[in-house]
């Protein structure tokens, strides 16, 4: 099918891992790509969506190991889109969400090129949907929070004191490196020793893995498991 000859660029969601969980939007932004920029965690399957033609340019990072930088990516971005491209910036889970995606979406605005962003499922909510995990409960929780656990200066400073109040529930993203730390400064700021954790690793894939501990066990618990993540 005709292409418009003005490239742009759509920032795509692709959920939490399971193929199923894409949204529609997304498999027809996929349809149309002439070029996919994809997170290391994109599955195969979920390139599968994409135009056998369609270039694939792997961006993805890994922690604790060499990767592509984020001006690296936003170049790879600005240079397709200039030239005539369909780009889709394939991103697990939802780009607004430690996606990176707002800090994409400035820079292509920056130069010009039409942006579009699709959402996706971030994976807070496909792990807690595909274990029976209701993230807000009435008579036990009516908030969640969204946390990183990781950042480029180490572990981001948090109202520790507040999410360890009795009623709060949060996911934590980015962790497992950092969980040490975090289990100490949640305990330092009172947190109750016998506060529930659930690990999922690979969640909504084939090889997920599901774990119940309390805070005070948490440490051990990924260590004893060998949880390396994404979990």
């Amino acid at each position: 099918s005709a292409h418009a000859t003005r490239g742009r660029v759509s920032l795509v969601g692709a959920g939490p891992g399971d193929p199923e969980l894409l949204t529609l939007k997304a498999q027809r932004k996929l349809r149309e790509a002439d070029v996919i920029v994809h997170d290391r965690l994109i599955g195969p399957s979920i390139l599968e969506y994409a135009r056998r033609d369609a270039v694939r340019i792997a961006a993805g990072k890994e922690p604790g190991k060499a990767s592509i930088a984020q001006a690296d990516i936003n170049a790879i971005l600005i240079r397709e889109a200039r030239r005539g491209k369909q780009v889709v910036r394939l991103k697990g889970g939802d780009p607004y969400i430690f996606g990176r995606g707002g800090e994409e979406q400035l820079a292509l605005e920056a130069e010009g090129i039409t942006v579009d962003v699709v959402p996706g499922i971030t994976a807070a909510l496909g792990c807690a949907a595909n274990i029976g995990l209701p993230l807000t409960q009435r008579g036990r929780n009516q908030s969640f929070t969204f946390l990183t656990g990781a950042s480029e200066e180490g572990v981001p400073e948090h109202d520790w004191r507040a999410l360890s109040q009795k009623g709060q529930a949060f996911a934590i993203y980015m962790g497992v490196g950092t969980s040490g730390q975090i289990q100490a400064r949640l305990l330092a700021a009172g947190i109750d020793p016998h506060t529930p954790v659930t690990i999922v690793e690979n969640g909504t894939l084939a090889d997920e893995r599901i774990f119940e501990a309390e805070i005070s066990d948490l440490t051990a618990i990924i260590k004893g498991k060998s949880i390396a993540g994404p979990a």
